[in-house]
C-alpha cells in the first residue's frame, strides 16, 4: 500500500450483537474492576510489592505474632513476612 491510497475505515463486525465488546454487568473481569493493575499483567509484577493473603491460624500464634510486633515496634504484617522469609531461605 502506498502513501496515496487509503485504507477502509473499521467496521462493525456482522455478529457484533453475539459478541459484545464489552462485558456483562457483574461478570467484569478484575482488570475492569481496578482490583489489578496493567503492570501486574503486563510484564513481572515487583518483587516487593505486598498482597493480601488470608490465613487461619490458631490463636495462640496470632497472640505471639502480636507481641513479637510490639515488642520490636514493628506491624504484625511485617513479623509474618519475615518470618516467611527466613522459612523460605532454609
Amino acid at each position: 500500500m502506498t502513501a496515496d491510497e487509503s485504507r477502509a475505515g473499521l467496521r462493525k463486525a456482522g455478529d457484533a450483537d453475539l459478541h459484545p465488546s464489552t462485558p456483562v454487568a457483574g461478570d467484569d473481569p478484575g482488570w475492569l474492576r481496578g482490583r489489578a493493575s496493567t503492570s501486574d499483567s503486563v510484564g513481572s509484577p515487583d518483587k516487593d510489592k505486598p498482597v493480601t493473603l488470608e490465613v487461619t491460624v490458631p490463636k495462640s500464634l496470632r497472640k505471639s505474632v502480636r507481641q513479637e510486633a510490639k515488642r520490636r515496634g514493628i506491624s504484625v504484617d511485617e513479623v509474618v513476612i519475615e518470618a516467611l522469609q527466613d522459612r523460605l531461605s532454609r
